[in-house]
């Protein structure tokens, strides 16, 4: 499979993730968040069931895909320098599985939070929903360490010459379009109660192909 081939579908993985995040979370207008911790959205009793189960789906296809894209990068920047490459590719590796680990873990909150809710105990969900967050937390930080050093191997290569891409395609990224998503709804929470924010960090994850395409060009 050509490189050219390989970003598109990094491309796609990033709106397909994009989707996967839509279906998820968008709560609408007068969503409170809740609990102990403030993680209980509101909303989440109006929302039917088959968007989180849909959403994991379509994340899943998602996340492989956004491989795809980082492989196209891997294989540009092996031209060059390998070692860049290894540590990208085996960092990229682990993001694309840490991102659907984290998704996931999102999606499973709202459906224990309703199953519990159909017996209107709400201080046995926030107590159960406070467990879960704790066992969680360690891999979703991890995961969240390995998408940071892949990103900034991304942003050496760019900017060390390895990618043949401009130095602007450093923005590419999914932390500096998460701040754009989270700088939106800060400016007009009105406005961007739900979008962008939620969609921009897999995005920023399909940037990886756009880079890979530009590095092609």
């Amino acid at each position: 499979m050509n490189n050219v081939i390989l970003s598109l579908l990094g491309l796609a993985g990033g709106i397909l993730c994009a989707i996967g995040d839509i279906l998820f979370d968008l709560k609408g207008k007068g969503n409170e968040k809740l609990g102990t911790s403030g993680n209980i959205d509101s909303n989440w009793i109006k929302m039917p069931y088959w968007r989180f189960g849909a959403s994991i789906l379509v994340a899943f296809a998602g996340d492989a895909l956004i491989g795809f894209g980082i492989y196209s990068l891997v294989r540009q920047m092996g031209e060059s320098h390998g070692m860049l490459a290894a540590v990208t590719g085996v960092c990229g590796y682990v993001s694309v599985i840490a991102g659907f680990f984290v998704h996931t873990v999102l999606c499973i909150q709202p459906i224990i939070y309703k199953k519990i809710m159909e017996t209107d105990n709400f201080k046995l969900a926030d107590d159960t929903l406070e467990a879960y967050y704790k066992a969680v937390l360690p891999p979703f930080l991890i995961g969240y360490g390995f998408i940071l050093v892949a990103t900034v191997c991304v942003i050496a290569a760019i900017l060390t010459g390895v990618l043949a891409v401009p130095k602007w395609c450093v923005l590419l990224n999914p932390f500096v379009f998460l701040l754009v998503g989270v700088g939106l709804r800060k400016l007009s929470p009105d406005r961007f109660y739900d979008l962008p924010g939620i969609i921009m960090p897999s995005l920023g994850m399909g940037m990886f192909g756009v880079i890979g395409l530009i590095g092609l060009l």
